[in-house]
């Protein structure tokens, strides 16, 4: 094959490939065009549900641990409209975390965070559970993030999950744009 003929299959195969974002890009997303937060690109959207009092997102993180397994890492988000002082007395006192095992742990400032342990009992793996809670531009934002223990995860996975959680929670800010669809796809500088 001549170098000509060369340049040019690259060029069109290059064309009819898949447009797949690569795994760099981040997604943006706006509550209520109040809260906005952004998760990797290659973070499937497992649940979506959106009310005029309550927004919920839950997504799977990527982990080759888990392949062939029923396990897996994902992390939700809730938005509830707080539009009164009692609905913002009544989110603050709620209890942080939904087990009565679970440690207050500081881990951002600004937010209260609790951790646990559960297991699935489906197939009896242990997972590492985070609840995290702040009142972001009068929404009362709840974050959790859940983890198996899988005998394939590097030795340092719960550490690396708690790192992927708090540039979550530090990433969850005021929405101060224009109005948008709601979803953004931008590469990562």
């Amino acid at each position: 094959m001549d170098q000509k003929a060369f340049v040019l299959l690259i060029a069109v195969t290059g064309l009819l490939a898949p447009a797949v974002p690569p795994a760099t890009d981040v997604v943006d997303f706006t509550i209520v065009g109040r809260v906005q937060f952004s998760v990797p690109g290659d973070w499937p959207v497992i649940a979506n549900k959106s009310t005029g009092e309550k927004t919920v997102f839950a997504f799977q993180i990527p982990n080759p641990a888990d392949k062939d397994t029923s396990d897996s890492s994902n992390l939700s988000i809730i938005a509830s409209d707080l539009k009164t002082s009692k609905d913002k007395d009544s989110f603050q006192s709620q209890a942080r975390g939904t087990d009565p095992s679970a440690q207050e742990k500081q881990l951002v400032d600004g937010w209260g965070c609790s951790t646990f342990s559960a297991v699935q009992h489906s197939t009896q793996t242990q997972y590492v559970i985070w609840d995290c809670r702040r009142i972001v531009a009068d929404c009362g934002v709840s974050v959790r993030i859940a983890w198996p223990h899988l005998p394939k995860n590097p030795p340092d996975y719960d550490k690396q999950m708690e790192t992927v959680l708090a540039k979550f929670l530090t990433g969850i800010v005021p929405f101060n744009g224009m109005p948008k669809s709601g979803v953004l796809r931008h590469p990562v500088n």
